[in-house]
């Protein structure tokens, strides 16, 4: 048995020599290759790095340049200035580094002289570039086009991207040349939150994504392998808005004035022309208070899309519309509004003269003309107390229950009972809603209600935009929209002119009176004040003031709104408040739109002294392609030059060079403001402007160093 343990323990021995050969080999091997691991993830990174971007390569998507937005008259709201990254690839295969060396110091003096600093800042780029063998040496961010072009000109770089290793990589910078003016209704271009028509017409606006071969760099970075194209990107489509910036800028300032007058929170002015729905001014400004307190105003919110408030008194109109209809009422019938204050299930209801004693015994018109609120409840329970419902159908009829349908994101939702019992309603709704309350609708709503008396009983849809071009070619146009054809009957639409008239009459008793005495044209409107609802009540103190109108009255053009919020001047009557606004945007309309004056049957100007059609100053290619176009004979001693001043004369244009310089400012009087805005913004000059036309005057004179400023105004004329 012994014998047979010792055999058993022998088997259970293991082969110690050999084991400890194989651990250590296996061991040895795992090391190296953990070595070679740390190796190439930190020595060796940059060469493999490089290695594998000269094989790696992709079929990359290529964003088109956006289209711009335009005013109706061609200014320029939003459009989008090419800038430039200018990249070196140290390993660019085919750079003849003799002639690199022999080139390098001219290389580095004409970055210098176009981008600033100093030759030695360059140098040290490159060898540093050299040094890491990189494929992507930056030398310069955001350069303007003109610096660019200048740049493709220097000794080498002019070889292009492949023997000179010198990669521009084009971005686009969307810019707002009118700054604020309508700045909201016109949009953000941001990928992650579009507003406004940057929003609403991207696809238009975005253009056809193009693809290109491009191989990938250290950092992740992407460039192009050639400046071909697999499939060339087709740039977005122009639009051309409705907006008159002429109006536009009274609008606003008009606005701007008067909330900072009665330091109110916000504020809205949008006018519309009756007979198409088209907007040619709009503006929402809000008041922004700085660190130190000082209050400013500024386009944060498109109030009149999309903000949708108790509308007070301009809802009357809408409420006695449907009296009217009915058949139960007229102007002419009287209504015994008492002394002023009266009482519907308990809920007291007060006319803005109740202190006085009220009005008393008035007609329907006059309740209308004097904003009297007991007198309004008092008509629509006359007509519909015993039938609600049919008060909620005919303001459906009308068509101030539903959204309009306007073609820009976010227009709110009118909230408007649409049957007895629904939602809060309750045995005073039928009063508090013949006067603006318990009904929310946008300021562009109740806008197309008075829009629609002014065209006959037509309501129109707002519209912003009226066509899409494709280098100045028509794409598609967008005409009038008609929402409802006929909102009342031929009697009831004759009732409310009437109305509205005497509300503005400037011998009459209306709330507007006073406001357009002394005015050569006739105004048809309705004030309006109302309490401003928080916490589910309304709070004290705080109220919202508007006037809705058309004029001229007889034969109506223009239709406009305003509202302002929330005044802290102790002032807050829309006849004080919101009535002077309007009427400084009628006075500008007046007086600058020849349809409201008689022209002189005399002889025009060109038949009795011919003249070529005159240009402003500006850039030559342009320039040319429009004179070969219209076949204007001109002569062009402007040479190189890509600027040129411009001398029309009876026969001939005369064209001569207009140097801008590298790094002063430029001289930018006699131009566009489209290509001043150019040639000073791609200097890195904030501009700052006021009138349109020509530069007349410019606040920093021509050749001034720009390192002295950083801002610029300029007067158009």
């Amino acid at each position: 048995m012994s014998s047979n343990k010792k055999n058993n323990s022998n088997s259970y021995e293991l082969p110690t020599g050999r084991f400890w050969f194989t651990f250590i080999a296996l061991s040895l091997m795992g090391l190296g290759v953990m070595w070679r691991i740390v190796a190439i993830q930190t020595i060796e990174h940059d060469h493999w790095a490089d290695r594998g971007a000269e094989f790696e390569h992709s079929i990359r998507t290529i964003v088109p340049a956006r289209g711009q937005i335009q005013a109706r008259d061609g200014s320029l709201l939003a459009t989008s200035v090419p800038v430039y990254d200018l990249r070196w690839d140290s390993k660019s295969e085919a750079i003849n580094w003799d002639y690199f060396k022999e080139k390098r110091d001219s290389i580095c003096d004409g970055f210098a002289a176009i981008l600033g600093g100093t030759p030695d800042k360059y140098s040290s780029i490159i060898d540093k570039a050299i040094a890491r063998g990189s494929r992507s040496a930056k030398f310069a961010s955001k350069v303007p086009f003109t610096d660019y072009k200048e740049l493709k000109n220097l000794p080498f770089v002019i070889e292009g991207r492949n023997k000179s290793g010198f990669v521009f990589e084009r971005k686009e910078v969307r810019r707002k040349p009118f700054g604020q003016l309508a700045g909201r209704t016109i949009g953000i271009d941001r990928e992650s939150q579009r507003v406004g028509i940057e929003l609403s017409w991207n696809q238009e606006l975005g253009g056809t994504e193009g693809k290109q071969m491009q191989k990938r760099i250290n950092g992740g970075a992407w460039l192009p392998v050639t400046d071909d194209y697999i499939v060339q990107p087709e740039e977005g489509l122009d639009v051309i808005t409705t907006i008159d910036m002429h109006l536009q800028d009274v609008a606003s300032s008009a606005l701007k004035t008067q909330l900072i007058r009665h330091d109110a929170e916000w504020g809205v002015v949008v006018l519309m022309e009756v007979k198409t729905g088209y907007v040619r001014a709009i503006t929402n400004l809000k008041r922004f208070e700085n660190s130190e307190g000082v209050a400013n105003y500024y386009e944060s919110y498109n109030h009149a899309l999309g903000k949708s408030i108790e509308p007070g008194s301009t809802f009357k109109l809408a409420s006695l519309m449907t009296c009217l209809e009915s058949g139960k009422i007229s102007i002419t019938d009287s209504i015994d509004t008492g002394n002023g204050e009266a009482f519907f299930h308990d809920r007291r209801m007060r006319d803005s003269n109740w202190k006085k004693g009220g009005h008393g015994k008035i007609t329907l018109r006059e309740c209308f003309e004097m904003s009297s609120n007991i007198g309004s409840a008092l008509a629509v329970k006359q007509c519909f107390d015993l039938e609600p419902q049919k008060f909620l159908d005919g303001l459906k009829r009308i068509g101030v229950t539903q959204p309009l349908g306007i073609n820009l994101v976010g227009e709110g939702i009118p909230q408007v009972y649409s049957t007895v019992g629904e939602g809060d309603w309750s045995g005073i709704s039928l009063t508090q809603m013949a006067i603006g309350y318990e009904v929310t609708q946008t300021p562009l709503q109740t806008l197309a209600l008075y829009g629609a008396i002014a065209n006959g009983g037509r309501m129109m849809r707002p519209t912003f935009v009226t066509e899409t071009l494709s280098k100045g070619e028509v794409v598609e146009r967008f005409g009038p929209v008609v929402v409802n054809d006929k909102i009342c009957s031929e009697k009831t639409l004759r009732s409310c002119r009437l109305m509205l008239e005497g509300v503005c009459l400037p011998d009459g008793e209306g709330t507007a009176a006073g406001i357009f005495k002394n005015r050569p044209y006739t105004v048809a409107g309705k004030t309006g004040t109302s309490r401003i609802a928080e916490n589910g009540g309304y709070a004290t103190g705080r109220y919202r003031s508007s006037f809705t109108g058309y004029f001229p009255a007889d034969d109506p053009e223009f239709v406009c709104i305003v509202v302002i919020a929330d005044t802290r001047s102790g002032n807050y009557y829309g006849s004080t408040i919101a009535a002077p606004v309007f009427r400084d945007l009628a006075d500008l309309i007046y007086a600058t739109d020849p349809s409201f004056h008689e022209v002189l049957n005399e002889p025009l100007l060109a038949e009795e002294k011919r003249h070529l059609p005159t240009s402003k100053n500006g850039a030559k290619e342009v320039l040319l392609e429009l004179y070969d176009l219209l076949e204007i004979p001109f002569n062009d001693f402007s040479g190189d030059e890509d600027w040129v001043r411009v001398v029309t004369g009876s026969d001939t244009v005369k064209l001569t060079a207009r140097t801008i310089g590298r790094h002063t400012i430029p001289d930018v009087r006699g131009m566009g403001l489209r290509d001043a805005l150019y040639l000073l913004e791609n200097a890195g000059l904030e501009v700052m402007y006021n009138g349109t036309g020509t530069v007349r005057k410019q606040s920093v004179p021509p050749g001034t160093p720009f390192k002295r400023y950083n801002k610029i105004r300029i007067e158009l004329s």
